[in-house]
């Protein structure tokens, strides 16, 4: 992710922005209403931004008086409208009735030229873009303010969102390489389970320990009376294996913890 982001910041060109704010105020002497006042304002900073991104702005910004490098945003009319919509970002503030300017450029001083340029049109021309004439008065109140460091991309949130998916990213790659492996081993030891390591230490484990013949044989007992009654032995065979030694009731354990057969107790 580190490396995607790299690549998609660098494979642009890094742009410094210049930054201005101007302050829409409308002369209405003939009402006090603060309410339509401020209704008004808010209504010509909006009207106002919208026309910055006019073509017929755009070419009286570009003007050689502004010195603005035109060759920067191309040979063709398309062209242009695409690079200019790029490189300004005119918005009001809120309901304010400010009018926040701002431009991008690879140079730091066209950045500032342009930012210029749009405050002059917009002090000046306004009256073009509206039907309040003179009644409307454009104040700059922040003077452009250059970036230091390239404002496009912004490389702090590329790199930032970059680590955050990538360190989620992985954990999801480890909680799901970890759970087909559980699965793996649960497969293969249920498929082969006599022969598996847990059985065999279990059983090793039992065969190393003390075993009580009279434990083995109440555990034994239930299940050679239940195949009795039901026909699978004869009363000798039990007689016979009640009366085993302590080696066969050590054989017949270690027969049921490694074999897992029943039929196994009667046969050995």
């Amino acid at each position: 992710m580190l490396a995607l982001a790299t690549l998609v910041s660098f494979l642009q060109p890094l742009k410094y922005s210049a930054e201005s704010q101007i302050l829409v105020v409308s002369d209405y002497r003939q009402t006090s209403d603060p309410y339509q006042i401020s209704r008004t304002n808010e209504y010509l900073s909006s009207l106002l931004a919208q026309v910055t991104y006019s073509s017929s702005f755009f070419e009286a910004t570009v003007k050689p008086e502004y010195q603005i490098d035109t060759t920067y945003f191309g040979d063709t009319a398309k062209k242009r409208m695409t690079a200019w919509h790029k490189t300004i970002k005119v918005k009001p503030i809120n309901d304010s009735g400010v009018i926040s300017v701002k431009a991008y450029h690879p140079d730091k001083q066209q950045a500032e030229k342009l930012v210029r340029a749009i405050n002059y049109n917009l002090i000046t021309k306004n009256n073009y873009y509206h039907g309040l004439g003179d009644k409307v008065i454009l104040k700059v109140i922040d003077e452009p303010l250059i970036s230091t460091w390239p404002a496009k991309p912004n490389l702090p949130i590329n790199f930032g969102l970059a680590i955050i998916l990538g360190v989620l990213i992985g954990l999801a790659q480890i909680y799901i390489t970890n759970t087909n492996q559980n699965e793996t081993e649960y497969s293969e030891t249920a498929l082969d389970w006599p022969n598996s390591e847990a059985i065999k230490d279990t059983s090793n484990q039992t065969a190393r320990s003390e075993v009580e013949p009279e434990s083995i044989m109440a555990k034994v007992q239930p299940y050679k009376q239940m195949m009795q009654s039901d026909g699978f032995l004869e009363p000798r065979l039990a007689m016979e294996t009640v009366e085993a030694d302590d080696n066969d009731e050590q054989d017949i354990t270690d027969q049921i913890v490694r074999g897992g057969n029943i039929d196994n107790i009667f046969t050995s």
